[in-house]
């Protein structure tokens, strides 16, 4: 008889502690200015939709680097949400410091956005669906659409084997990552068009042979008329 690993809610776990323990443990690499290569691939791709671009949100934002770097770019304001209270407060006190006032961060997660319907042009998912829990995938995916604009952009950074599958979290028993293509959950509806695809790997910014360690940025378009 085989034992059935004991899965925990994340979205709970990661608010209540195991968030501030990423931060920490991962806090040099999330502010080191050059991992923006992901972010100058998106502004890259909305070169010709740049003026349509007035909000955006990051989810899994940690201090909001990125996101003010996108911000900067497109000349907008923007919002952020992690389950790091830490990563928050750190963030919100160094925008606070640089006199910068259009971008905010909060304390939550994918599952559960604090925001209006329909009120960001570009959503962003910086590399957290493959910690979000399997019992609130749906749950994160439809609250992603739900902020999101008609005509607006979502943005899937997350890794991209050639198999779903998932592995234990090597910080704490009963979590889990998983590994998927997440673009396809927003295009086989019909209603999200991909736009363009990026491959990078794990370590690298280019293809990986090792389906276990490629990643990828994917752009997709919201269509207005899905009909």
């Amino acid at each position: 008889m085989t034992t059935k690993l004991l899965e925990l809610n994340q979205s709970e776990v990661f608010l209540e502690a195991e968030g501030d323990r990423y931060y920490a443990r991962n806090k040099a690499t999330l502010e080191n200015k050059d991992q923006f290569y992901c972010e100058d691939l998106l502004c890259q791709t909305l070169a010709d939709f740049k003026a349509e671009v007035k909000q955006i949100l990051e989810i899994g934002c940690a201090t909001g680097q990125k996101l003010q770097y996108l911000c900067q770019h497109f000349g907008v304001g923007g919002s952020g949400v992690d389950p790091s209270s830490k990563a928050v407060e750190d963030g919100n006190q160094r925008l606070a410091a640089a006199g910068i006032q259009n971008v905010a961060l909060n304390v939550s997660t994918a599952n559960v956005l604090p925001f209006e319907k329909q009120q960001f042009d570009l959503v962003y998912f910086g590399f957290c669906l493959c910690w979000v829990g399997r019992d609130d995938l749906f749950a994160a995916i439809a609250e992603a659409d739900r902020v999101l604009k008609p005509g607006g952009f979502l943005v899937v950074g997350d890794f991209d084997p050639a198999k779903r599958h998932k592995r234990p979290y090597h910080h704490k028993e009963g979590l889990f990552s998983y590994k998927q293509q997440y673009a396809n959950l927003f295009t086989a509806s019909g209603h999200y068009y991909l736009m363009s695809k990026y491959s990078l790997s794990h370590g690298s910014h280019h293809f990986s042979k090792d389906s276990d360690e490629r990643m990828s940025l994917c752009v997709l378009y919201k269509e207005t008329q899905p009909y």
